[in-house]
């Protein structure tokens, strides 16, 4: 039974996955019956196959998902077996990949026509929707089969409409999918999210909110509906721990996103393929696909315009609005266009392009393909969540073939001092946004109905022009009329966009920081060498002494890593040498004086040295070092004197040389010119 796989720890209920399981459609015992009313499930793992457990169990389900690309692609993968309820004359929702710095030029009040035409267009398209579902629901009644329809959030309540008309909404449970979305998108279209929540409160079926990456606890429980829910989390490591594969992260900082794409590109496109052994057949696999995930449709358009990439190259996956489809072929051309996910077992374009509309359960059947991730914190709304989208990218790659499975770059920008906000100041702008939500709240009250209407119409067109810049009113429907009310899902948004920009993203220590404190991945091991060694609160000669005492690298990696850390470590151990480093002790005041007299004394050497070794005459290595010794003592250089230091002046080449004294040939060389 199940309940024997179930502990209380943390204030949380810990279900223990079944030794031997990777999908939750192989666990036999699980069961959605098991829970009742709404509930949360953290299951942990992205890609553990929960939501195709739910499409294909023995449960009535209505899943709610957050993203269209992903209801269409689970569409195309059971085809005649789920009811996608689309509405396609539904109204558009801001794009997830938009900057909603960017002010909204649009009113909400739509010419009176037009708005006619379009409520005429979507009740035909709710008609024609109703027919299709009903004649679904019929069909697998017949057949006996458990009925599977998807949705997204903003018509779910189309679908419950028609169901309760048709009194069989009872028996069906819903599967909130990707739940933490509704507080992340609440940044981009707030309405929608909150009309979905009021949605679910209304009724009493049992509502599964589900998620690899749940919201922090923290966010949860600012939101009445959600603090005190039952929260179940799969733990799939404790009774099989092989099972948990955590994603190798390279983790670097740049300086511009598009620079670091074009390099990338211009790498796949001289051939340069990384190579790495298929985990499954041990053959050698070159990686001729990229998948660059940056949730900025500008960057995407500007790169690929940019690089002249052609549409057989490229495929673009962003939210599939008229914004973008026009923004698409305006700048690169009519045969642009936005792409779907390829099916297991269709072809992939050489460079496939992710806004954050495909960072939620979009499966990748690649077997080749590199995930590079790309963050700039200066536009809050387009700076990767480390703990909320990061997790989901890195699951999005199925195939098990796949060298590169398990294994993404990850590549940010951090916080300009310009875009830098005191958490005081942040708190002040929280504080006056609440106070305008309750004084405009207050004055709607006071008003009369004519008065009531007008601030409603203003309310709406504050929304849709300002996006809740300047207070917290939603609107919403009581006993039939329309209200405004608090909208405690915008301030959260807010909170976790400050926290993201201003504390995740501060300096490259914070990145890494997050970075090591969340479960879902680990570092490469450079990264952290390299984060190491930049790391202040440990002296130098400490970080220096590991740097050239360490075993756990190569020359070459150390030299990288040297490089990597600060121009302080590249010189003292790629000019000076681990040795020298070594022998002063790690002391940096003596290394650094080495520097400087090797720098300083640098051209007399060479001077000296083109005096005593003159171009065609040849020398023994013994008479070398003995008069390079010489010169070092004589500008009191402390460097131990090598043959092979005079390379670093003359050209040579070596030689066998008779010994006067021995009548023996040695090893010696032969100036053949000055360098």
């Amino acid at each position: 039974m199940l309940k024997n796989y179930f502990i209380q720890r943390d204030g949380k209920t810990v279900i223990y996955v079944e030794r031997g399981i990777r999908y939750m459609s192989e666990w036999t015992d699980f069961n959605l019956n098991f829970f009742n009313g709404p509930y949360i499930i953290n299951k942990q793992i992205p890609g553990c196959g929960f939501t195709e457990y739910c499409l294909t169990n023995n449960n009535d389900i209505i899943l709610a998902s957050p993203r269209k690309i992903l209801l269409a692609n689970k569409e195309n993968q059971h085809p005649g077996e789920i009811f996608y309820a689309r509405n396609e004359f539904e109204k558009e929702d801001l794009g997830v990949d938009k900057d909603i710095s960017i002010p909204n030029k649009q009113s909400s009040e739509p010419d009176e026509e037009n708005e006619a035409k379009r409520i005429h267009n979507e009740l035909c398209a709710l008609e024609k929707m109703e027919e299709k579902l009903m004649n679904y629901i019929s069909s697998r009644l017949i057949q006996r089969k458990p009925m599977k329809l998807i949705v997204t959030y903003d018509s779910f309540h189309h679908v419950r409409e028609i169901l309760e008309k048709n009194s069989i909404f009872k028996p069906f449970k819903i599967v909130v999918d990707e739940f933490q979305s509704v507080f992340v998108d609440s940044r981009f279209k707030a309405s929608t999210e909150f009309g979905f929540m009021n949605e679910l409160k209304q009724v009493n079926n049992d509502i599964c909110f589900v998620s690899a990456t749940p919201m922090m606890d923290k966010y949860l429980k600012q939101i009445d509906y959600f603090k005190n829910l039952p929260y179940y989390e799969l733990d799939w490591g404790f009774l099989d721990p092989g099972r948990v594969i955590k994603p190798e992260l390279k983790v670097r900082k740049i300086k511009s996103v598009c620079f670091e794409i074009k390099r990338i590109i211009e790498e796949y496109l001289k051939g340069e393929f990384a190579i790495l052994a298929n985990p499954v057949t041990s053959e050698l696999v070159q990686s001729t696909e990229a998948v660059f995930y940056v949730n900025s449709v500008n960057d995407i358009l500007k790169v690929i315009k940019t690089m002249g990439l052609t549409p057989d190259q490229v495929n673009i996956l962003c939210s599939d609005t008229t914004i973008n489809r026009r923004r698409i072929q305006r700048k690169l051309g009519k045969k642009f266009e936005i792409g779907s996910v390829p099916l297991r077992g269709e072809p992939h374009k050489m460079f496939t392009f992710c806004t954050r509309t495909v960072y939620l359960g979009a499966d990748f059947y690649s077997t080749n393909a590199r995930s590079f991730i790309l963050s700039d914190a200066n536009i809050d709304s387009l700076a990767v969540d480390i703990s909320l989208d990061l997790p989901q990218i890195l699951g999005r790659q199925r195939l098990a073939e796949n060298p590169w499975k398990n294994h993404a770059e990850f590549y940010f920008k951090t916080l300009g001092k310009e875009k830098d906000i005191t958490e005081d100041a942040f708190n002040s702008r929280v504080k006056s946004k609440l106070e305008s939500t309750n004084h405009r709240i207050s004055l709607f009250m006071k008003g009369t109905d004519t008065e009531q209407k007008a601030i409603i119409g203003n309310f709406r067109d504050s929304i849709v022009l300002r996006n809740y810049s300047n207070d917290y009113i939603s609107i919403n429907y009581n006993g039939g009329r329309e209200v405004p009310v608090l909208n405690n899902l915008v301030l959260v948004a807010e909170q976790r966009a400050y926290d993201i920009q201003q504390i995740d993203y501060k300096d490259r220590f914070s990145v890494f920081n997050t970075i090591n404190e969340s479960d879902g991945f680990k570092m490469d091991k450079i990264s952290r060498f390299v984060e190491y060694l930049r790391d202040t609160t440990y002296s130098i000669p400490i970080r220096l002494k590991a740097l050239c005492e360490t075993d756990e690298f190569s020359e070459d990696e150390k030299r990288i890593i040297a490089q990597q850390a600060s121009e302080n470590f590249d010189k003292y151990y790629n000019l000076l040498g681990p040795e020298r480093c070594r022998a002063v002790g790690y002391d940096t005041t003596r290394i650094r004086k080495e520097i400087s007299d090797m720098m300083i004394s640098e051209e007399d050497v060479k001077v000296l040295i083109m005096e005593k070794f003159l171009v065609g005459k040849r020398y023994t290595n013994v008479f070398i070092k003995e008069e390079l010794g010489k010169i070092y003592s004589q500008l009191k250089l402390a460097r131990s004197p090598k043959a092979s230091d005079i390379d670093l002046y003359l050209e040579t080449k070596p030689v066998k040389i008779l010994d006067q004294n021995t009548q023996k040939r040695i090893h010696g060389l032969e100036i053949i010119k000055i360098k």
